[in-house]
């Protein structure tokens, strides 16, 4: 898995992906993250490639909500999801992040109906520690934030 930051080239690639009908209050659409990275100073994007195919997004910045880093977005677009690419990339995500940023633990929070995805952070390494609720765009989300030590 290799990660390129989204620009001119790939963008088109990004906004393309989406994720199955079953999934879609799970994880913003990538068309909402990129209009949101280039006008919030602190998200940072990235295609999530296997070879030369974007395979899916992440979306990560620096919370000042609880002074650490997050990985906002993650989602591997539905046509290549169920062939392992999802536990892949975010192992992957977990090292290219650590290099770069050489932060000590990671933030996620996921919808506490996402099941799937709850389970596929616990096994590898990141631990549940609270629920949270909250209104964005007039919508309410309950999720659980979970963290990796890194």
């Amino acid at each position: 898995m290799e990660f390129r930051k989204i620009d001119k080239s790939n963008y088109w690639d990004c906004i393309s992906l989406t994720v199955d009908d079953s999934q879609e209050g799970f994880v913003a659409d990538n068309k909402q993250s990129l209009v949101e990275a280039a006008y919030e100073d602190v998200l940072y994007t990235l295609g999530i490639y296997h070879k030369e195919t974007m395979v899916g997004f992440v979306l990560y910045d620096y919370d000042d909500t609880f002074s650490g880093w997050s990985m906002s977005r993650f989602m591997i677009g539905k046509q290549f999801q169920g062939k392992g690419y999802g536990k892949m990339a975010a192992r992957a995500f977990l090292d290219y992040f650590k290099e770069k940023h050489n932060a000590d633990k990671l933030y996620i929070s996921v919808s506490l109906e996402n099941t799937v995805a709850r389970k596929m952070y616990a096994s590898i390494g990141f631990e549940e520690i609270k629920e949270v609720e909250y209104t964005f765009l007039g919508m309410q989300f309950k999720e659980m934030q979970m963290v990796k030590e890194l």
